[in-house]
């Protein structure tokens, strides 16, 4: 059966049966029940080409998500694309893939880095595409411009420097580095270290903010000689905690931007003879699974990854099939995980 079929067993236009199938409110009450009922009786199931035909659209949305690796060849194994080994994609991607299926539309993930940034834009804006979701302020410095001039629906999963620009979602994470500040000094650390995101993105400069907050409530400091900047993977919180354990003394605390940065910090700690948390506290940042089974479990600030990645979606489609709301911004807000990596109270 064809939606022109549907149309002429429910007296109403191709256009009429259209409107139904997106659940458009301009459609009376009589017409949507003769459709409904039709499409029941007949079992219709609109195929892509014809949905597409209808409504002028492709129901297929981009994924533009920053290209990392992690790894070489030459240190005896392949590199891996982080944004495929680290914990936290998957879950941003279930969230994504779940609510395009549950509103209908199909999935192009593609990995980018600033080097593909010509062919990149070149293609931005492709009809074939609905729209788009940015991963990180890292794809949208180097395509945000373009989308928005070809005015692409496009949502930014992360921290938006340019609220005039896009639908964002993110968490707060200010409040995330409070959270983990505030726990540290609430167990009497003071000399705390931090391994941060990389410097100039927006949500490392939160965190740190946030975490600097809680500290100078409580008397206590960052050192900057014990402040590093990774780039989320297990790799680089191992190598910046083995650094400093060959240069000097450790702070007694440390937070992670992430749970991957902590899980490689512990075991730089474990292979440098540091015990946790009785000579070094870690806090991670992400909440992710794996954060649980690390030894010891890790205490991390938990943020909703998998519903960040359903309500972009919700956003981003809502956006498609509502062009004329004005860009929309939401937080979700995290929330501590206290486990044995910061140990008990201190006297």
């Amino acid at each position: 059966m064809t939606i022109d079929q549907v149309a002429e067993l429910a007296y109403v236009s191709r256009s009429v049966v259209s409107r139904v199938l997106n659940d458009h409110p301009n459609v009376s009450d009589e017409a949507r029940e003769r459709v409904l009922k039709v499409i029941e009786e007949h079992d219709y199931r609109p195929n892509s080409v014809a949905r597409s035909l209808a409504t002028d659209r492709s129901f297929e949305i981009s994924i533009l998500t920053p290209r990392r690796s992690e790894g070489s060849p030459n240190h005896g194994h392949w590199p891996l694309h982080e944004s495929l080994a680290n914990g936290y994609w998957p879950l941003l991607y279930s969230g994504i893939f779940d609510q395009c299926l549950e509103r209908g539309y199909f999935v192009s993930l593609s990995i980018v880095s600033a080097e593909m940034e010509d062919k990149i834009n070149a293609r931005a804006g492709d009809k074939r595409f609905d729209g788009y979701v940015l991963i990180t302020q890292e794809v949208t410095d180097f395509v945000g411009s373009t989308l928005q001039e070809r005015g692409a629906p496009t949502i930014l999963i992360g921290a938006s420097s340019d609220r005039d620009a896009f639908r964002s979602i993110d968490i707060d994470n200010v409040a995330g580095g409070y959270k983990a500040g505030a726990h540290l000094c609430e167990l009497g650390y003071r000399d705390i270290g931090a391994i941060l995101g990389t410097a100039d993105l927006e949500e490392t400069q939160d965190r740190r903010r946030g975490l600097e907050r809680a500290l100078d409530e409580a008397g206590g400091t960052i050192a900057e000689a014990h402040v590093g900047h990774g780039d989320y993977s297990q790799g680089s919180g191992y190598e910046i905690v083995h650094d400093w354990a060959a240069s000097g003394p450790l702070p007694e605390a440390l937070f992670c931007a992430s749970d991957t940065m902590a899980a490689g910090a512990l075991l730089a700690l474990h292979e440098t003879g540091h015990r946790v948390p009785d000579d070094v506290a870690v806090v991670g940042f992400d909440g992710l699974p794996s954060s649980r089974y690390t030894i010891p479990p890790l205490t991390t600030v938990r943020q909703p990854v998998y519903d960040k990645g359903k309500a972009a979606v919700d956003m981003l489609v809502d956006e498609i099939e509502e062009s004329s709301s004005p860009p929309v911004h939401r937080e979700l807000e995290p929330e501590l995980v206290v486990r044995e990596s910061c140990g008990a109270a201190r006297d």
